[in-house]
């Protein structure tokens, strides 16, 4: 009879990560591109969709669990996108909305984002696309990507 060791366990089934919190000095850095995407990169993938449905968000980015790596996720009513190497090529029109970060609990400041955004973006296999989104959605994208170029939602509105 077969029986799972930890090492086993921990590549079959996805893990919470810890999310780093601020002022942790890696939610300031510029992440690298991503070049290689191997079933480490695909079960990481899988393991930042656990973190974010546990922590109750709708996006999380690499660097927020301490990966150095140009990729973020998300998931809002019903999509669900993992964008790697995300470029935003074309931006329109500007709302302002209250935002908070999985990074900065409790805190929750109004940033002026763009309504509408086209992406370039490589998806989990490495194979190049674009998408055009808007609203809600659009505003992710674009948190999510400040996170891969160390911004924080901090750096639009000035903390009281």
């Amino acid at each position: 009879m077969w029986v799972a060791s930890n090492s086993d366990l921990r590549y079959n089934f996805p893990m919470i990560l810890q999310v780093r919190m601020f002022p942790d000095p890696v939610l300031r850095q510029v992440c690298e591109p991503v070049t290689v995407f191997d079933a480490a990169f695909l079960k990481t993938v899988n393991d930042m969709f656990e973190t974010m449905h546990y922590f109750k968000g709708v996006g999380l980015a690499a660097s927020q669990v301490g990966i150095l790596k140009q990729f973020l996720v998300l998931e809002y009513e019903g999509r669900r996108l993992i964008l790697t190497n995300p470029v935003i090529t074309a931006s329109f029109g500007s709302t302002v909305e209250e935002e908070g970060c999985l990074s900065l609990p409790n805190v929750r400041v109004p940033v002026t984002r763009a309504h509408k955004v086209e992406v370039s973006a490589v998806s989990k296999v490495g194979k190049p696309f674009k998408l055009k989104e808007k609203g809600f959605i659009a505003r992710i994208i674009q948190h999510e990507i400040d996170h891969l170029h160390g911004r924080l939602i901090t750096d639009h509105t000035p903390l009281p």
